[in-house]
């Protein structure tokens, strides 16, 4: 299935390997079948993403830190969005009103907030809810391996679980090793305006640990006890739950939902970092009209 996807998708490349070839190649591996991708690769990520902001500083964007986009409408003269600085929102009182302190009229409206994206869209007055889909949020823990020297020269994934990619194995560019994510669903009972300021919990409880270690060893058998310690960990927003089949990206705009100048991103997790640049170059030639 992973290799059919592969290939309607243009990725040519993946090889289907006996357990043998690719135990040639990672001696600490134990498998019966893999799929090698020669063209997978890692890359800094915070780099990346300041490489991001200076290239849209050089293009004259401007960046509004500590601000938040509360809520909108959809008006006779087009979209008006309603803005506040996020410490107008600390001390807000869940049920009580936030009045706006500046209000904008854009001419294109990208909603690329995360796991704030749904909760916004839903306070966009005019535009239907039938086109807002139900959030998830899935936090996924990342654990390290101490020993410093790498047991694996590629990235290591095992086959697909409820809810995630599974607990794979991640190089960086510094040589740590790090297992994850798991899939751990939350609640989703946070009220929006502790969502647009970002309130999760990203803690990583280290009795988690325990799990790891039976469903690492099914493919990494030499994982020594308490080689594991805690990382990080991830929220990502999904757009199917517990036991539902995966969802994919919902990128929505005016053919979609009849608003001229709104385009909303739904459901972008992992990878969504890797498929970023495609997602914009999408967005650019579909919908850019201004």
């Amino acid at each position: 299935m992973l290799l059919k996807s592969a290939k309607d998708n243009g990725v040519d490349d993946l090889q289907m390997m006996e357990g043998s070839q690719a135990m040639e190649m990672e001696p600490e591996l134990r498998c019966l079948k893999a799929l090698l991708s020669p063209s997978t690769g890692i890359v800094d990520s915070h780099s990346f993403m300041l490489s991001l902001l200076a290239d849209a500083e050089n293009l004259g964007a401007t960046i509004s830190y500590n601000t938040a986009v509360i809520s909108g409408r959809v008006g006779d003269e087009g979209i008006e969005l309603h803005i506040s600085e996020s410490k107008e929102l600390e001390n807000h009182s869940i049920g009580s009103p936030v009045l706006p302190q500046i209000v904008l009229l854009p001419k294109l409206l990208i909603n690329a907030a995360g796991l704030s994206a749904i909760p916004l869209a839903k306070r966009l007055d005019g535009l239907a809810q039938a086109f807002v889909p139900p959030a998830y949020y899935a936090r996924g823990c990342y654990f390290t391996l101490s020993q410093t020297k790498s047991p694996f020269s590629h990235l290591i994934y095992p086959l697909p679980e409820d809810g995630g990619i599974g607990v794979h194995v991640t190089l960086d560019l510094n040589g740590l090793v790090k297992f994850g994510p798991d899939v751990e669903w939350l609640d989703g009972k946070m009220d929006d305006m502790s969502c647009f300021l970002n309130r999760f919990d990203y803690s990583v409880n280290p009795t988690r640990c325990s799990g790891f270690y039976s469903v690492i060893r099914k493919y990494f058998p030499n994982l020594k006890d308490c080689s594991l310690e805690p990382g990080y960990s991830g929220i990502r927003p999904k757009l199917s739950g517990p036991g539902q089949r995966p969802s994919d990206f919902v990128i929505q705009g005016e053919d979609v939902h009849s608003i001229p100048g709104l385009v909303n991103l739904f459901g972008i997790e992992s990878p969504g970092l890797t498929s970023s640049l495609a997602i914009g170059e999408h967005i650019v030639s579909r919908y850019n009209n201004t």
